[in-house]
């Protein structure tokens, strides 16, 4: 019987198969090509699954050949967290971070993020990236740069990290990205805790960076004299404008906008300008100076803001977060945004008073903690104070508690260079 049902089964199964759709014979014929007249089902059945078998190996044979430009295209359009997990697919694809052709096509058609790249303190192997569009989290090992240097600023996906030894300091550049590293000569005074900033031209990916104060003059003794500024255009540094006498800066960090790099000089609080084309220092008045405490700098939008608490007497005005941003040409600061006052207090309880950090970047403006992991960011688009989510990978640490201080604005770029000669780590 075995024998009769295969013979029918590659006979196409007559007019029996009718009768068998009740019975065993109907599942056969799911799978037969199939049944005659009376088995309109099974046939039925069969052709859609035939159907869809013959679209998969066309749309198999129709993805197998496209050409190599297009694949090129939607790859370099894709979410980098999806284009790194693609890699492991064939060598080809492996290889396209090595591409010039590929990261020239990525720096035309990859969409912009505006990111933040947040560190433990003291901490310079692992960064966390924060993207404020998708609310995500990623974790970026840098164990692969060399130790004994911190990173110091951060422009266009590229990382200014520099020695934490006092002395002539040494300098790399690198893509986290691409782990593309260079080490530019070193600095032509000696110092200890300079103030430095970066900026990288969208067009040429040049980049100009500025290491100011903490001269060294005696092994003992620092003070704010000189500034210096390497530019990648010609490989070397060239001695900038002198500081103005009598600055504190004790941020050692910049903002870079409108052609200026901008730092906070404190007692008295004030702003100080570092002019790139004409290459000289300005003093700018800062807002409700006599009351500010823990201000910051940040650029959005392409504009210089200031965050701060203000603390003043009078009842009349209540103690609160204030965010600023300087109009020109006047130097004028103009008040933004003001932190809601049950906000405030939950902030200050929070962070139990503790000085705060602040990183800006397109729309957003994060506020970090001293000491503490919880991040509050605002949103000048929709006007929008909220907590960040918290970071899953803090929970891996041995001491989560430490939270965040140091952090950057960062865009995530595969063409972010580092010239001239590239050097993969």
């Amino acid at each position: 019987m075995a024998a009769a049902q295969r013979l029918q089964l590659m006979e196409g199964g007559g007019g029996g198969g009718g009768g068998g759709g009740t019975g065993g014979g109907g599942t056969q014929n799911k799978i037969t090509a199939g049944g005659g007249d009376g088995d309109s089902g099974g046939g039925t059945v069969f052709a859609h699954h035939h159907y869809h078998h013959h679209q998969a190996l066309l749309e198999e044979r129709l993805w197998s050949q496209l050409p190599e430009k297009l694949v090129d295209r939607v790859l370099a359009m894709l979410p980098l967290p999806s284009f790194f997990r693609l890699r492991v697919v064939c060598k080809r694809w492996y290889s396209l971070l090595f591409s010039d052709s590929f990261l020239e096509l990525s720096s035309r058609v990859a969409p912009s993020r505006h990111c933040f790249l947040l560190f433990r303190p003291g901490v310079w192997s692992q960064g966390f990236l924060f993207d404020p569009g998708e609310r995500s989290w990623h974790l970026l090992p840098l164990g692969f740069l060399p130790s004994q240097i911190a990173v110091v600023s951060s422009s266009q996906g590229l990382l200014c990290c520099m020695s934490e030894m006092a002395g002539y300091k040494t300098v790399v550049m690198c893509n986290p990205l691409t782990r593309a590293c260079i080490q530019l000569p070193l600095t032509l005074k000696e110092r200890f805790v300079p103030t430095v900033g970066l900026v990288v031209d969208r067009h040429t990916r040049g980049y100009k960076l500025l290491v100011a104060g903490d001269d060294l003059i005696s092994p003992f003794a620092v003070k704010n004299l000189s500034s210096e500024v390497f530019d990648s255009s010609i490989q070397c540094w060239r001695m900038a404008g002198a500081l103005p006498r009598l600055c504190n800066l004790e941020s050692a960090k910049t903002t870079f906008a409108n052609g200026c790099f901008y730092c906070m000089n404190y007692s008295p609080f004030g702003v100080l300008a570092y002019d790139v084309e004409s290459g000289t220092w300005n003093k700018i008045q800062a807002p409700m100076r006599r009351f500010l405490r823990t201000p910051n700098l940040v650029e959005c939008r392409g504009r210089l803001v200031m965050v701060a608490a203000v603390e003043k007497n009078r009842l009349n005005v209540p103690k609160s977060i204030r965010i600023w941003g300087l109009q020109h040409p006047k130097s004028v600061w103009i008040e933004l945004e003001r932190m809601p006052q049950a906000l405030y207090e939950e902030f200050m309880r929070i962070s139990c008073e503790r000085a705060f950090y602040c990183i800006g970047h397109g729309n957003y403006i994060l506020l970090t903690i001293q000491e503490c992991s919880e991040v509050l960011m605002y949103d000048f688009y929709e006007k929008l104070w909220r907590w960040l989510p918290r970071c899953p990978f803090l929970g891996e640490i041995e001491h989560p508690a430490q939270g965040f201080m140091q952090g950057f604005a960062f865009s995530p770029r595969l063409d972010a260079f580092v010239y001239p000669n590239m050097i993969c780590c």
